[in-house]
């Protein structure tokens, strides 16, 4: 049986250019020139599992194979950087607790709407769609007839179901006071905890790629859009393509938190920027500030 090493195996040019497109057209992820090296040494060891001689065969099984879904979802595992922790960028955690959820309370306060619905997407292992349903407990102001849902999205299948099952270890817990562990968390005994039943109920994970459109069907109108570290790994053209989707998921008002290092300003005016200190957020125009409005 053929069994290709790291080594063993080259990635061409040409090979190089024909995976690259298939990963940046199917998740959004771009690889630069320069970054050969990294692609093929994160897919060395699927060639190896499917027995492929080369990356070439690696491409036409990806595109024509009878299981090509199926390696897709495997392969984006490989891909993305599943890197996070609880209470992730405390100065943007900290507008969305002390101003967002305000505006968004003191918004509908005057008609009937009671809900309040969050997407964390690229949500991996949930570390981030759990923060925010905390801090929403936390806040004390989303209780009696409020209802409050939190979606996380991720396209990993792998840390999908990690998220869902809500149990995490130290790493995951980095800088995390032992008063918010002790608050949110159930010890397992086997050093690992649980998200606490209150704060699980709030959350729902599910499958779904940020770069396409059928992944957002189902949702409802949407209050905040955290995507954070997410972006920075994408081509400016698909940066558009999703803050689009997200422009059009959110309702009017509604906000958008990205990572500290990615930012709109040369991409779209869609959202408007506000900034706050050490965090910048963007929120979607209401009706009476749209252009034109009089």
């Amino acid at each position: 049986m053929f069994q290709p090493t790291d080594h063993s195996v080259d990635l061409s040019e040409e090979e190089f250019r024909l995976l690259r497109d298939l990963v940046h057209e199917r998740f959004g992820l771009h690889f630069e020139d320069n970054q050969r090296g990294s692609l093929r040494a994160r897919l060395s060891a699927r060639l190896a599992s499917l027995d492929l001689g080369s990356f070439e065969e690696y491409y036409h099984y990806l595109r024509f194979g009878p299981q090509r879904a199926e390696e897709l979802q495997r392969m984006v595992t490989h891909l993305t950087n599943n890197e996070t922790y609880f209470y992730r960028e405390m100065p943007q955690l900290q507008v969305f607790a002390e101003t967002v959820l305000r505006s968004i309370k003191e918004g509908k306060s005057e008609g009937a709407d009671r809900t309040l619905r969050l997407l964390s997407a690229g949500c991996s292992t949930g570390e981030e769609a759990y923060t925010l349903a905390m801090m929403v407990y936390d806040s004390g102001q989303f209780f009696w007839s409020w209802d409050v849902q939190v979606i996380g999205m991720d396209v990993d299948q792998v840390a999908v179901d990690k998220a869902r099952r809500g149990t995490y270890h130290q790493n995951s817990f980095r800088g995390l006071s032992p008063t918010l562990i002790e608050r949110h968390f159930v010890r397992t005994g086997t050093g690992a905890a649980q998200v606490k039943e209150p704060i699980r109920r709030m959350v729902s994970v599910r499958s779904g790629n940020i770069v396409e459109p059928e992944s957002y069907e189902g949702l409802p109108p949407l209050d905040v859009i955290f995507c954070r570290n997410v972006l920075i790994y994408f081509s400016d053209a698909m940066i558009l393509k999703v803050v689009r989707l997200f422009h059009d998921a959110l309702r009017p008002g509604g906000y958008l938190f990205l990572g500290h290092a990615e930012s709109l300003s040369r991409i779209t005016d869609l959202f408007t920027p506000i900034r706050f200190q050490g965090a910048m957020i963007y929120r979607k125009a209401t009706p009476e500030a749209a252009p034109g409005h009089p």
